[in-house]
């Protein structure tokens, strides 16, 4: 029996709730899993972390597992899409946004890191120019003008609180736009900013 075809037997017996075969998936699929968290996310902790989460997954959604062909390369499937889920969440976070917003206005990066960080920039101020109506408003008179919610609720005759309201759905809206229009080069590059917090 050539070793693609244990593999297989070994994800229809998994299929079929055979923790035995669980563990021999676990242990012979676990450097190929970690290897792939750890890339993405440059953190040894984080990537074991994750890493049992996308076995606890595959253990999960066993039934599926019956019709895999492939399972190296379901495996990595699976842990490169639920990695970069987990990226996109944290990297994409409100006050990550915040954060990525005020580092794009600032004039002192290295060329090689306007280089690099030009395109996320982009699909950023894509994000914000698709604001629309009063969010867009006070979004661009909050934190391109720089005005506080006193200031911006005097200006456009709201109230504070409405202000501090619109803010906080623009960030969420950013966030929505960013999660759907970043591809996965996008998310590492936003998590290399954010990670110099």
């Amino acid at each position: 029996m050539q070793q693609s075809d244990i593999e297989t037997d070994w994800f229809a017996r998994i299929a079929n709730d055979d923790e035995q075969a669980f563990r021999q998936v676990f242990d012979h699929y676990w450097p190929q899993v970690y290897g792939t968290s750890l890339h993405l996310t440059k953190n040894p902790e984080q990537a074991k972390d994750l890493s049992q989460e996308i076995f606890i997954k595959l253990w999960e959604n066993r039934s599926k597992l019956r019709d895999v062909k492939n399972p190296a390369s379901y495996l990595y499937i699976l842990s490169k899409n639920l990695v970069l889920d987990h990226l996109r969440k944290r990297v994409f976070d409100p006050s990550n946004i915040e954060f990525l917003i005020q580092y794009f206005q600032v004039t002192t990066q290295t060329p090689q890191e306007k280089l690099e960080l030009n395109e996320l920039k982009a699909v950023m101020e894509q994000a914000v120019n698709s604001l629309t109506g009063k969010v867009k408003d006070v979004f661009a008179l909050s934190r391109q003008h720089g005005l506080t919610h006193e200031q911006i609720a005097a200006q456009l005759s709201i109230s504070v609180v409405s202000s501090k309201t619109y803010v906080v759905r623009a960030l969420q809206q950013i966030r929505k736009y960013m999660e759907t229009h970043a591809g996965d080069r996008l998310v590492i590059a936003a998590l290399a900013v954010v990670s110099l917090r």
